[in-house]
């Protein structure tokens, strides 16, 4: 959750009644035809009682279609038709059934609303639109980290989301439901309570970047099992007790959920240090990510501070990726096990002007993201992606960056030594926010990620997507992105006088990008772009841009 969501730099304002006179407007179209899923339910759905609230058809906040994106897949496709305004956090999803059938969505500042974009011809064409996040009885409220994932058995897309009062309080876990392959939004559940219109972010619960994944192979015992992850911060008077992470599944198509409950665990090896908790708690995390195994096995990466073991002299707050798992359908869980020790500690990491970790020369907010995604062609092997700055300057009091994506493996029992997939590089050639997929055809692995390596001078990006066969040990990049993005120059989110020579410098762009393989093998990937250039400030734009490999 960003409080940026709720408070736009006075551009925005600026741009969003110069939007029309700018730009084109929307083109509208007609609802969905020929769809592979099934039609728009008109009466009330009745779920098959899981001991939570049941989905329940909500008429008076249905999804809004509002234009149609085109462009060459095989190049670089803008899905944002709808305006100027910002979009970043972008997750792209595939039908496995359908190579050419996705569905991606990203945060929309136009709108209380997280944006959709939906293709049935492997991204020549995308309809877009606003996605309500708004559960029954929930009004005024905002969305926020989008995900979404198809559940073949019960025929639906199921989009998770954050839901927010517009003051940020009384923060949610909902899940909206499609059955027409992601045109309609109307269902929308709660699948775990904020706490109140009291329970904010400094003071109560606090819900925070959920994430989900569906079991969709016939063969596994939980075939058509949705999970959904997230991290609840429990805060008092400002400060942060806990933050643990919490799980609740769904198995009818995400019309009711099960009791949530906590699942990081404890492990007194690698959770020594505690604000709150109980010895050996592992309760200070962010950032889960569960994927599901062709045998029906969830696991579920999240990062964790409490590692003492990890801090280096004069620092604290050195992070480590943990993973739990479970062979029931999410009834149990394992306790945590380390997949890898991160340099990114208290002195390992330049700040911004908002006290956040950037990178060199940027103003951008760069948290050390990573995810898990297991091998669909393979029982029990797994690939975990990750970044950090051990090849910068670390460790003292100016840091410097030159962060660097490895890859890691899990197979026969135990994770391999970290590849560093960007090797090389001099302080300012950072690459960040990776994600990695595997594809069902043949077990091979990418990762996409944001690259400074491609100007000299490392004041803009691109966007890379690394290759490798089955079992990960070697690799080919290639760029993705066909124009440079100029996060030095953007109209929002600007870091202001604050910073002197990077005033323009954007301090937000999201916390990840996608990646996602069809059936057919082929790599999706969608990104925040900062290519398209607004003339009246001659600043950048954030728009979600798609590549098809």
């Amino acid at each position: 959750m960003k409080r940026t969501r709720f408070a736009l730099v006075a551009a925005t304002v600026l741009v969003i009644g110069l939007s029309q006179a700018v730009l084109a407007g929307p083109s509208h179209i007609p609802s969905a035809t020929g769809s592979k899923f099934r039609p728009l339910a008109a009466t009330p759905e009745v779920a098959a009682g899981r001991g939570n609230q049941a989905g329940v058809q909500d008429s008076k906040t249905p999804s809004k279609l509002e234009c149609r994106a085109t462009g060459d897949p095989s190049a670089n496709v803008n899905l944002d038709c709808d305006g100027i305004t910002p979009n970043n956090e972008p997750n792209i999803v595939v039908d496995p059934v359908d190579p050419l059938h996705m569905v991606a969505s990203s945060n929309d500042y136009e709108s209380c609303c997280d944006q959709f974009y939906t293709t049935f011809d492997g991204g020549a064409t995308w309809r877009t639109g606003d996605m309500s996040v708004e559960a029954p009885g929930k009004k005024q409220r905002t969305g926020s980290d989008p995900v979404t994932t198809f559940d073949v058995k019960h025929g639906v897309v199921i989009h998770s989301s954050l839901n927010f009062q517009n003051d940020g309080c009384d923060g949610d876990v909902v899940a909206s439901i499609s059955k027409d392959g992601g045109i309609h939004w109307n269902t929308v559940v709660e699948v775990a309570d904020g706490g109140g219109p009291t329970s904010c972010e400094s003071d109560g619960i606090f819900n925070d970047k959920e994430w989900i994944t569906t079991d969709n192979n016939p063969s596994s015992p939980f075939y058509g099992e949705t999970y959904l992850t997230w991290t609840a911060f429990r805060s008092a008077g400002g400060v942060t007790l806990a933050s643990p992470i919490w799980e609740s599944h769904s198995g009818d198509g995400g019309l009711s959920w099960s009791a949530p409950h906590e699942i990081s665990g404890s492990n007194s090896a690698l959770c020594t240090f505690q604000a709150d908790g109980a010895a050996g708690a592992c309760d200070e995390d962010q950032f889960s990510t569960p994927t599901v195994g062709p045998d029906g096995t969830v696991y579920v990466s999240f990062i964790n501070d409490q590692n003492q073991a990890l801090w280096e002299p004069g620092e604290v707050f050195d992070d480590q990726y943990l993973m739990v798992s479970s062979t029931d359908g999410g009834q149990t869980w394992s306790g945590p096990t380390m997949i890898a020790a991160l340099e990114d500690g208290s002195r390992d990491f330049p700040r911004n002007v908002d006290g956040r970790q950037t990178l060199t020369n940027y103003q951008l907010r760069a948290p050390i993201t990573g995810n898990l995604a297991a091998d669909p062609t393979k029982a029990g092997r797994l690939y975990f992606t990750f970044m950090d700055n051990r090849n910068g300057v670390h460790d003292v009091t100016a840091p410097q960056t030159n962060t660097d994506v490895f890859l890691t493996v899990f197979d026969s029992g135990s994770w391999s030594a970290p590849l560093d997939l960007s090797p090389g590089g001099s302080i300012g050639d950072d690459q960040w926010f990776p994600f990695v997929a595997v594809s069902p055809v043949d077990g091979e692995v990418g990762v996409i990620y944001n690259d400074r390596s491609y100007d000299a001078t490392y004041d803009t990006h691109g966007v890379t997507l690394s290759e490798g066969p089955a079992g990960g040990a070697t690799f080919t990049s290639t760029q993705l992105n066909t124009a440079a993005s100029f996060p030095r120059q953007s109209v929002f989110f600007q870091a202001g006088t604050a910073a002197p020579g990077c005033e323009a410098c954007t301090l937000f762009h999201g916390d990840y990008i996608g990646l996602a393989y069809g059936s057919d093998g082929t790599a999706n990937a969608v990104w925040t772009d900062m290519r398209d250039l607004y003339t009246p400030l001659s600043e950048y734009l954030q728009f979600i841009y798609f590549a098809r490999r």
